[in-house]
């Protein structure tokens, strides 16, 4: 079992006070799967940042498309900055009674300052990480799945890895995980030895109980 853990000053103990999970990751590495299973397991909350966006578009009756997600809020943090998402999200973390917290789809280094800053040794950021190709073949299962046009799946690895490259939304996750990741989680085998890995270090590093 492989978790790469970076050492920090702020790493939180056995506090009272609920600890704040930051999610980040590239689209297909699983973090929708990891946020589920903690919130279930470990009777958390978790709020994920494009939700706004699609709670938007759906306000417009428009599609919650991935180019529709990406232009909107494209436009929105050029607006009001980089960090517009985290400081909504955080009025959602309100410690009522939940352990943890899950806010999911981190994306940007301002959006982890922000989350830092206004929840200081509480708060990590977990990355999971996943290899292009598999994140490749579950991205194209899942959109044949849910019957999206095919352009969105008849297409080369090569060009999945471009398109990544070109948007916006994308470019400062590899950093930001790289760089900002207090805990990384590789995801390229099976659900259950996901499972493991996450008991492991919310159990062993983290002190959260079950």
């Amino acid at each position: 079992m492989r978790i790469k853990i970076k050492a920090k000053t702020n790493r939180p103990g056995r506090e009272e006070k609920a600890i704040v999970v930051g999610i980040v990751g590239k689209r297909g590495s699983g973090k929708d799967v990891v946020a589920g299973y903690i919130t279930r397991k470990y009777k958390g909350k978790s709020v994920s940042l494009s939700d706004y966006i699609s709670q938007m578009l759906n306000i417009f009756h428009l599609p919650a498309s991935r180019q529709n997600i990406i232009w909107l809020i494209t436009k929105i943090r050029k607006r009001f900055g980089k960090g517009i998402l985290a400081r909504a999200v955080i009025s959602q973390v309100d410690n009522n009674g939940f352990p943890i917290y899950l806010i999911n789809g981190v994306r940007l280094k301002r959006e982890e300052e922000i989350l830092r800053q206004r929840f200081g040794k509480h708060f990590i950021l977990l990355a999971i990480s996943c290899d292009d190709r598999i994140r490749f073949v579950r991205i194209k299962k899942r959109e044949r799945k849910e019957k999206l046009n095919k352009d969105a799946t008849n297409i080369s690895l090569e060009r999945f890895i471009g398109r990544e490259n070109e948007y916006a939304t994308e470019k400062e996750i590899s950093l930001l995980m790289r760089r900002k990741a207090d805990y990384i989680i590789a995801n390229n085998g099976s659900f259950e030895l996901l499972r493991e890995k996450i008991d492991k270090l919310l159990k062993e590093k983290l002190k959260i109980k079950k």
